[in-house]
């Protein structure tokens, strides 16, 4: 029996093995944090645009908590540095129902959570009436805290966000840290990519971007994922609002010009997986797989000292 062979052996019971392991998404069983802000110091027509999680509910409950419709900001012309007025703790809401917006975030929200604003006919005003899909946070760094379903290996998180040049004043989050438990990661220990996420599906798709947060070793997900958002660089639109529009009132200028960054973060969904780890069956397998290659190569060695 040739190396070649055994190696193909070795590796065959290595994959028959593993089979019945694949990645998985993982429940979210509760996520923490501060409810978005609003726009609602601005006259629109659909009564200000405002980026709450309005579907939260605490678990055992039937309707949406109280806080899932008020500003998280403390003020009523946000400047939203120290939003706490509001948190939602204990349950689930927009940010894991399992919709990814695809759409641009301003044709997504409305005053009381419904979709008001897409034009009347065609692709847009389809969506009038429907959920609205982005929760945002202005001139902030948000941070959620999940609590997943136990006895699972994590190994990826999928953060789903407005993206960079999709206007308004919205910018995908510069970076995103992680903490897992009471342990802040360092971030040597995963990798962090962001891309443009296009469904087919969509016409008009290209406003929403996905970050994949990979780690390098997976970790069980029976402790609680801390993600903090930091936002990105001010863009082009924020430099233009600067020397177009004076808004003394928003806290532009102190919150977004002077440290230079991109006033909103728009999140629409967060996922998490399961890697795809070893079963004790697979273990097994493998040992047994690597153990004849060996002896197949002790073999393979004895011949040639035979012979020699």
């Amino acid at each position: 029996m040739s190396f070649r062979f055994g190696l193909l052996i070795a590796l065959s019971s290595v994959f028959l093995g593993s089979t019945a392991a694949f990645a998985d998404l993982v429940t979210v069983t509760s996520y923490n944090m501060d409810n978005g802000n609003g726009a609602t110091q601005y006259t629109t027509p659909t009564g200000g645009q405002n980026y709450f999680d309005f579907t939260y509910t605490q678990t055992g409950q039937s309707s949406p908590a109280t806080n899932a419709g008020i500003n998280g900001s403390a003020s009523s012309i946000p400047t939203n540095s120290n939003a706490t007025n509001a948190p939602l703790t204990g349950g689930t809401g927009m940010l894991t129902n399992g919709v990814i917006a695809s759409d641009n975030f301003s044709l997504v929200s409305g005053s009381d959570g419904t979709i008001k604003n897409g034009w009347s006919t065609g692709y847009y005003g389809s969506l009038n009436g429907q959920p609205s899909q982005y929760v945002g946070w202005k001139y902030q760094d948000p941070t959620i805290i999940f609590n997943l379903a136990g006895g699972h290996y994590v190994n990826q998180i999928s953060l789903y966000v407005a993206a960079d040049n999709s206007g308004g004043l919205v910018g995908a989050p510069g970076n995103v840290s992680v903490m897992y438990g009471n342990s802040l990661l360092n971030s040597s220990l995963y990798s962090e990519v962001t891309t443009d996420y296009k469904p087919a599906s969509n016409p008009y798709a290209g406003s929403t971007s996905v970050i994949t947060i990979t780690l390098k070793q997976p970790v069980l997900s029976d402790l609680a994922f801390t993600l903090q958002l930091f936002r990105g660089p001010l863009e082009a639109d924020g430099y233009a609002y600067q020397t177009a529009f004076v808004d003394p009132l928003s806290g532009f200028n102190d919150n977004a010009y002077v440290p230079k960054l991109e006033p909103w973060i728009m999140l629409s969904e967060v996922q998490f997986f399961s890697s795809a780890v070893p079963e004790p069956s697979t273990w097994i397998m493998m040992i047994l797989g690597f153990a004849g290659l060996g002896f197949m190569t002790y073999r393979k060695r004895q011949s040639a000292l035979a012979t020699a």
